[in-house]
């Protein structure tokens, strides 16, 4: 798909994009927490038929908050990769730490992404993020992907508020979003 030998991936948040968004200040902490949204294997399977390495990049601050530890999360990614089955994504990058931690590697940071990036040979100006947040959305636009806010489950107050991040596209569902990507 690429002439450089790179690939082009899409970079994919986990709450509120893979799996049902918990609500403000909640965590999933466990696997009988975990959700997935309507039609995510579908999708991803979509996605590389098309050509795209799949990356999920998470804040996953309830461990550095002692909600999980990294078991925990290990745990839920294993799961959730299992249920996945042929459609598991290529890579999990993820930042444990607190916000107030001061890390490089929490988003909006592009930490995350370049990490992905250097692990799977990914052409970043070919790639997309699709997030629920303005944090995800600032990572892609700084790391030079084109973004698109996924509002699936975020209240209508939320979502109207992630208009200041100014993503390339809204969609309001996985589904929605790979069209999108698919129709160039």
């Amino acid at each position: 798909m690429a002439t450089n030998g790179l690939q082009p991936a899409v970079f994919l948040d986990r709450d509120g994009v893979i799996n049902r968004f918990p609500g403000e200040g909640q965590f999933v902490v466990s696997w009988d927490g975990f959700e997935f949204m309507p039609e995510v294997r579908p999708s991803l399977k979509r996605l590389r038929s098309a050509g795209y390495v799949l990356v999920l990049v998470t804040n996953q601050s309830g461990v550095g908050r002692g909600l999980m530890d990294l078991d925990d999360l290990h745990e839920i990614h294993e799961k959730m990769q299992a249920e996945l089955g042929s459609e598991a994504l290529d890579g999990i990058f993820y930042c444990p730490h607190h916000p107030d931690d001061g890390c490089d590697c929490r988003k909006p940071s592009t930490v995350m992404i370049q990490r992905a990036a250097e692990a799977h040979g990914i052409d970043l100006p070919k790639s997309f993020l699709v997030g629920d947040s303005g944090r995800d959305i600032e990572m892609g636009r700084a790391a030079g992907c084109t973004t698109i806010l996924c509002r699936q489950n975020l209240p209508p107050s939320i979502a109207s508020m992630q208009k200041r991040y100014q993503p390339h596209a809204f969609a309001k569902t996985l589904p929605e979003a790979v069209d999108w990507i698919l129709q160039g």
